[in-house]
């Protein structure tokens, strides 16, 4: 539910009446400054694993297979629009959303590691988000996609879930329950532009 509401409230940071190149730069500036706020919260998350004595390789790797799936679904997201005037804004959007998504989980996880001092058992994936995600990827697996952005969309999914794979080993809990959620978040709110129902 985090995820959902904070993607809701990131789709209004750069409105008003500013024209694409206000909105380019606007978004441009939204996506840096979740990266920084991102890397502070993965410097943080992983001295606060060093000090636990908790080997922070494994979330190493969660975070590249994390940044490969946030490239390969921006560049799905800016393809819908490719040779449009609103295509980088699509990009610089698409990575402000999922950055801000990345750092609030970071943040959930390092204040449950704070008072456990390690990563709960995996549950099993709630099989209500898992289906609707595989409704809402279903859905747009069967819109008038070009070629290019079929192609995109595959690549993006197989690095989500090798994404959703590493950081899920890492973190445990209800985590594969919360990324298909985020997931079905994203679609509909970057892919989809609004929900199926």
């Amino acid at each position: 539910m985090i995820h959902a509401l904070l993607i809701a409230a990131l789709s209004q940071p750069c409105g008003g009446d500013l024209n694409q190149a206000d909105l380019d730069e606007c978004w441009m500036h939204q996506a840096e400054a979740a990266q920084a706020s991102l890397d502070r919260a993965s410097a943080k998350l992983k001295a606060q694993l060093e000090r636990f004595g908790i080997d922070a390789t494994p979330f190493v790797a969660a975070q590249n297979a994390w940044v490969s799936a946030r490239e390969k679904t921006c560049d799905f997201e800016q393809s819908l629009e490719e040779g449009g005037s609103i295509a980088p804004m699509m990009y610089s959007e698409c990575q402000a959303r999922m950055t801000q998504a990345r750092t609030v989980r970071l943040k959930s996880f390092a204040a449950a590691l704070e008072s456990s001092r390690e990563a709960p058992e995996l549950d099993a994936v709630s099989p209500r988000a898992q289906n609707e995600l595989a409704r809402v990827y279903g859905l747009l697996l069967k819109q008038d996609l070009s070629a290019a952005a079929h192609a995109k969309l595959v690549a993006a999914e197989r690095a989500w879930t090798a994404y959703r794979d590493d950081a899920c080993a890492v973190e445990g809990g209800a985590c594969l329950t919360e990324l298909a959620k985020e997931r079905t978040a994203e679609l509909e709110a970057g892919w989809l532009g609004e929900p199926f129902w």
